[in-house]
């Protein structure tokens, strides 16, 4: 056995340092705060439990899939513990997979090193908020859908039902059905025996896992609310991103319209950002003006539509804009974007709301108070200011190298990875350009973590060739 282990220790001690530093990193983030980090949404979640109601802002997946659960055997502090175990789970499943398709190890263990060590990545744990259980599940669908080689359509439907679950945890989940069911028709069946309609199933019945959990939440909020959705903000979403560039003088609008439609220059909306039109800009407009009949809400819906017929490039510029800054070389903020020291360590224990309602809640679920070690967490910050992140331009690299491979350069066209190559890099650009669409902000970026560095050490073997000792079992053919 210590024989075994002393083997394993060799062969991977790449992965082994790095797993060691990320176990002590988060038991460093576990002293400078405690329970855990509670941020505006925390307390979203925590009112919604044992409710379950679904027309709030957020669905209610990682109350239902994760936080409930949790504490129903512990406090706010075993939730964190368990999302920090889930963290390292990602970059031990992550290394897995490459390891299955013949990646160097060595190649492995830097792909998986973001997870691992990234400090935004640590912070994102310790918060109570949903994106880690969303990491999680799109790693899941990958692996599932991945593992075995070619996936039929039963792991197909499986994996269908994965991606429906994430959008119940982050409604960004909601495009990625599209890259996986053609990753589905690409590399189901390719082998002879398979034909057209093996991989048509297979791809069918990922959309049918898809649509069904998406469905069934619909109802459930139809049950609730009177009205199928799957959430309760989705307009305000579209308001937001639409109204930074609506020509309210040049567009033909209803009374309704006009009444919502920003009234400031567009250089000004830019410098006030999304989420202010998202959260905040309704007390700053006269809604009793609104027609009898039609709400704040329809006519947000209104607006946004009719900005999107008349502005798309505009409208699709924007969205480019802020779906390239997540590929800089270092965290920036621009004018109107979320806040970054949101998502950074601070060396006092961060409150977003009066201190009574945070100690309240503690005091419900945890045992009433909050503490922060100040030397722990001066060390993350300087760690996170200092450059304990990963550059956005090895994420954008990880992608281009994506492509390539997808593109056969080199080995690429005999590898039998390119379909995975799509795959993985096509959910990791589609959850970022879907969450570009709404606003800009870096903790969105944080799936790229997972996803990107996964996508370009597969689209690295794919190009150079993969492992002498790596069997084919894999391979999709």
């Amino acid at each position: 056995m210590t024989a075994r282990l002393s083997r394993a220790v060799r062969q991977h001690w790449l992965l082994v340092l790095f797993l060691l530093a990320g176990v002590l990193l988060r038991l460093v983030v576990e002293i400078a705060y405690q329970p855990a980090l509670l941020y505006i949404d925390s307390f979203r979640y925590l009112r919604d439990l044992g409710v379950f109601f679904p027309g709030n802002i957020n669905p209610i997946g990682y109350e239902v899939l994760l936080l409930g659960p949790v504490l129903l055997v512990g406090d706010l502090g075993l939730v964190a513990i368990v999302q920090h175990l889930l963290g390292l789970g990602l970059a031990l499943a992550s290394y897995s997979l490459l390891l299955r398709y013949g990646c160097r190890r060595w190649l492995a263990a830097l792909a998986v090193a973001p997870v691992l060590l990234d400090a935004y990545q640590l912070q994102i744990e310790h918060l109570i908020m949903s994106d880690l259980l969303f990491q999680v599940l799109l790693l899941l669908a990958i692996i599932l859908l991945t593992w075995w080689g070619t996936p039929g359509p039963g792991v197909a439907l499986l994996g269908g039902l994965v991606l429906g679950t994430s959008v119940l945890v982050r409604l960004v989940g909601l495009t990625l059905v599209v890259p996986a069911a053609v990753f589905v028709l690409l590399a189901a069946g390719l082998r002879p025996r398979d034909g057209w309609k093996r991989r048509l199933r297979s791809a069918t019945a990922l959309v049918a896992g898809f649509v069904f959990m998406l469905s069934s939440y619909a109802g459930y909020h139809m049950y609730w609310t009177g009205k199928p959705a799957l959430g309760g903000a989705t307009g305000s979403v579209v308001f937001g991103r639409t109204a930074m560039v609506a020509d309210c003088e040049r567009l033909e609008l209803t009374p309704a319209q006009r009444v919502v439609c920003p009234p400031e220059p567009v250089a000004e909306r830019k410098r006030k950002g999304i989420d202010h039109y998202i959260h905040w800009f309704r007390p700053e407009i006269d809604t009793d003006a609104l027609p009898e009949g039609v709400s704040y809400s329809e006519a947000q819906h209104s607006l946004a539509f009719n900005v999107l017929r008349n502005q798309p490039v505009e409208v699709f510029g924007g969205v480019v804009r802020d779906f390239m800054k997540g590929f800089a070389p270092m965290r920036t903020r621009s004018p109107g974007d979320v806040p970054l020291a949101r998502w950074q360590f601070q060396t006092e224990y961060p409150l977003y709301t009066p201190e009574w309602i945070t100690l309240d809640w503690l005091e419900y679920y945890d045992d009433g108070g909050y503490s922060t070690n100040e030397r722990a967490a001066g060390f993350l910050r300087a760690y996170q200011l200092g450059g304990g992140y990963t550059p956005g331009t090895v994420l954008g690299l990880a992608l281009v190298l994506t492509v390539a491979a997808m593109l056969g350069v080199g080995r690429a066209r005999r590898s039998g990875l390119r379909a995975v190559c799509l795959l993985s890099g096509g959910v990791g650009t589609a959850v970022l350009f879907t969450a570009a669409a709404m606003e800009f902000s870096w903790r969105y970026q944080l799936p790229a973590l997972v996803l990107l560095p996964l996508a370009g050490a597969m689209g690295i073997t794919a190009i150079t060739g993969r492992r002498p000792d790596t069997t084919d079992s894999t391979t999709n053919r």
